[in-house]
């Protein structure tokens, strides 16, 4: 096999695989925060500067001078310390002092944020109360044994030889969402930017409300995936044939549903224009119409596209969302986040949406 340079090779593999791992560093470095939202580079190179004033300044060529070499802290050649060295003037800076860090990146601040959630114990009670979240236990095998994961009353039941032959069925949507999905594999919060336009620039607070729902739906989504260890579609049906690495963990609940709802409950709840009760400025209400709400349209459109790539089952993203919706109210009461008094995380947040309008369709 050759392409226009030539024949492919075990080079052109290497190079893939070094691109690749080149992404992965950044974009743990991104998450990091040592990259982005307005912070130094990752390397600051500090060597040695010639000083400004030559050593020989009464030389009478330039080829003559010489400049004594500038280390930092600051040296001066014309000021001694009694050897014949120079003396270092880094005493003479004056200093500040700062109450506390102030340079938290919304990552890592999402990551301080966990622990409070998962110790939230709101009930006096000895337990956290993200103990108390349940889901059902999910369809694990076919042919009608014990092949259904039910949600409820008046919910809808999945069988799971009926989401096999579904995800079959996806398969010819591959090739339109593929580029997609493979984004969301890597990015969440850039997509409701996509339709909601923020940073972190312009809000701060919504973008580091962000943040914390991402972690605590990624530790929630691996406590459910351990509990019940779910295989992944394809362990079940070979005709699936994912088009990308299988993840490396269980199937349910769907971590990016998981992500994507508890996202969208956040924006959904500080996004508002106090314009009566229907006041959520991307919900459109209409009398005998469906409920449409922009948010929730992309947390479902995300979820669906890991059933597309056939690394998930629909029931792993209903189980996503019913997550993320026991999830909210935990953090809600959370006392960083807990938008009574204080100007906590919420209100901030609201704040940051003030004079955005909606308009009626």
């Amino acid at each position: 096999m050759s392409g226009p340079g030539g024949p492919i090779g075990t080079f052109d593999a290497r190079d893939a695989r070094d691109a690749r791992d080149a992404r992965d560093a950044r974009d743990a470095r991104d998450a990091r925060g040592e990259a982005q939202y307005g912070g130094s580079p990752g390397y600051i190179g500090v060597g040695i500067s010639p000083h400004t004033v030559p050593e020989n300044p009464a030389a009478p060529a330039v080829e003559d001078y010489w400049w004594a070499g500038l280390q930092w802290p600051q040296t001066s050649p014309e000021v001694l310390d009694g050897t014949g060295d120079p003396k270092r003037l880094h005493k003479i800076y004056k200093s500040y002092n700062t109450a506390e860090f102030k340079n938290w990146s919304p990552g890592n601040d999402a990551i301080a944020f966990l622990s409070e959630f998962a110790a939230l114990s709101s009930n006096a009670q000895d337990k956290p109360d993200w103990i108390d979240i349940v889901l059902p236990d999910p369809a694990r095998t076919t042919n009608n044994q014990t092949g259904v994961t039910d949600f409820g009353a008046g919910q809808p039941k999945w069988d799971l030889d009926d989401e096999l032959t579904e995800l079959v069925g996806l398969i010819e949507y591959r090739a339109g969402v593929m580029s997609e999905a493979l984004q969301q594999r890597d990015t969440l919060i850039g997509y409701f930017q996509g339709i909601v336009p923020f940073t972190y620039l312009s809000h701060p607070y919504t973008f580091k409300l962000c943040h914390n729902a991402l972690v605590v739906a990624q530790f929630l989504a691996y406590h459910f995936k351990k509990k019940f260890n779910r295989p992944r579609p394809s362990q079940l049906h070979p005709a699936l044939m994912p088009p990308i690495d299988v993840p490396q963990h269980a199937s349910y609940p769907s971590a990016h549903a998981t992500e994507a709802w508890l996202i969208a409950y956040c924006l959904d709840e500080v996004m508002r224009d106090g314009n009566g009760a229907n006041d959520k400025i991307m919900e459109t209400v209409t009398a005998g119409q469906p409920v449409r709400n922009a948010l929730h349209d992309m947390a479902s459109r995300i979820a669906r596209n890991r059933e597309v790539l056939g690394v998930h089952f629909p029931s792993d993203s209903e189980a996503g969302k019913r997550l993320a919706s026991s999830a909210f109210p935990i953090v809600k009461k959370c006392p960083s986040v807990l938008a009574l008094g204080d100007n906590k995380l919420l209100d901030k947040a609201r704040a940051e949406w003030a004079g955005t309008k909606s308009v009626a369709p």
